[in-house]
């Protein structure tokens, strides 16, 4: 399946007769309606989230009412169902606008997800919540001595047909606005992947208290939060998927395709600033000659849309691939690590660009180059991109060698 940027920036085309054209069209109105926000919006709503640092409950609202909360939720349930593929042009888009508008769309359409792993009364429950009511999933993996690793210290205890919940989660984004939290934790006992269990708990649960944490560099307003677990009991039924399946739910279920969308984030948001800079270089002036028409600056700016492009079609392959059923582990991680350094060079040849006035707060690339570095954590630093990009290697290898000596 391929799907490709055509002439016109509105338009989504399909070289794949597999998915219903009916489909790509509806794409194609989601795509024009993000572009209207874009244009007609999004600066009103940066400058306000820039100036108070918060989220307006408003800005919730007004994505709720466009439909941006629901574009990947499978139809059954009332969503849009589009696959990745056609998704990805979409989330492109928004890309370009504030960090946090773009966090309020990653949010709602991708970490639904992890319910989406569970039983069919959770899903119905849950799916029908986000769908119909705007409701919000947050992700609870990250833990402030342990990273997002296999050896988590958040413990789940069996007793007395009830699940008991102890340790301390960080860094978990929209926790506080969400209605359910998907929390990873180790069943005492348990080690490795197969350690590692998934539960749902709703917000508000007894035994489970909220800190709110300091403001970010970048994605002013995106709230994030500590989790404390204090014997927060959880039932049999909040089980998500089944015990010791917790890795499955967490990245082949949910991180894979986060991981992608995340690079595929990158592209739209060092796009914006690629744009940005072309508008500046064609009006700044050195020595009487607007610096566009110097050879190093258009060597610079060509090196800018050869990473952004390339990053584009590394995204892509991930989604076709994950619209086919494949598992993406070893693609998401390599689109991830490219994106990372990719929107890093991109931003910083912006910013260099623009000269000292893109340093000043409110220069077109002063918020960008903030946002970007958000980037480099969300569902994984390029360390963590690289170790898995290796391990599939080395399996890979092992697998050839082994088929060899059959």
């Amino acid at each position: 399946m391929s799907i490709l940027n055509a002439s016109e920036p509105d338009a989504i085309q399909l070289n794949n007769q597999n998915i219903d054209p009916e489909l790509v069209k509806r794409a194609n109105e989601i795509r024009n309606r993000v572009l209207q926000f874009r244009q007609e919006e999004a600066k009103d709503w940066a400058e306000q989230i820039e100036r108070t640092e918060k989220i307006p409950e408003a800005l919730w609202e007004r994505m709720r009412e466009l439909g941006f909360h629901k574009l990947t939720q499978p139809k059954w349930v009332g969503g849009e169902g589009l696959p990745l593929t056609l998704y990805f042009p979409i989330l492109e888009e928004i890309a370009h606008c504030h960090g946090s508008i773009r966090m309020i769309f990653h949010a709602y359409n991708s970490i639904w997800r992890t319910v989406g792993q569970g039983s069919k009364e959770q899903q119905k429950f849950w799916l029908t919540k986000l769908v119909e009511e705007g409701a919000l999933v947050a992700f609870a993996l990250t833990e402030p001595d342990n990273g997002t690793g296999i050896d988590l210290r958040t413990t789940a205890k069996y007793e007395n047909g009830k699940f008991i919940l102890n340790g301390r989660k960080h860094l978990i984004t929209f926790a506080e606005e969400a209605s359910v939290i998907a929390v990873i934790a180790k069943m005492e006992g348990g080690a490795g992947r197969g350690g590692l269990t998934a539960f749902l708990v709703p917000n508000g649960r007894a035994g489970m208290k909220l800190e709110p944490m300091d403001h970010m560099m970048g994605d002013k307003g995106c709230s994030h939060a500590v989790i404390k677990f204090d014997n927060c009991e959880v039932s049999e039924d909040e089980v998500l998927g089944e015990i010791g399946e917790g890795f499955g739910v967490a990245v082949r279920g949910f991180l894979d395709q986060s991981r992608a969308c995340i690079a595929q984030s990158a592209v739209g948001l060092a796009q914006e600033a690629l744009d940005v800079t072309l508008e500046k270089v064609r009006s700044r002036k050195t020595f009487g000659k607007a610096i566009a028409s110097r050879q190093a600056i258009q060597m610079r700016l060509a090196e800018m849309q050869i990473a952004v492009q390339s990053a584009r079609l590394l995204c892509m392959d991930a989604a076709q691939k994950f619209d086919n059923g494949q598992d993406i582990s070893l693609e998401a991680s390599i689109a991830k690590g490219n994106a990372i350094r990719m929107v890093g060079d991109v931003t910083d040849g912006a910013l260099s660009l623009f000269g000292g006035i893109g340093y000043c707060v409110g220069s077109p690339v002063e918020r960008l180059y903030r946002d970007a570095r958000s980037l480099w954590f969300e569902e994984g630093t390029v360390e963590m991109q690289k170790m898995t990009i290796a391990e599939a290697m080395l399996t890979n290898a092992r697998r050839r060698e082994r088929a060899k000596r059959n």
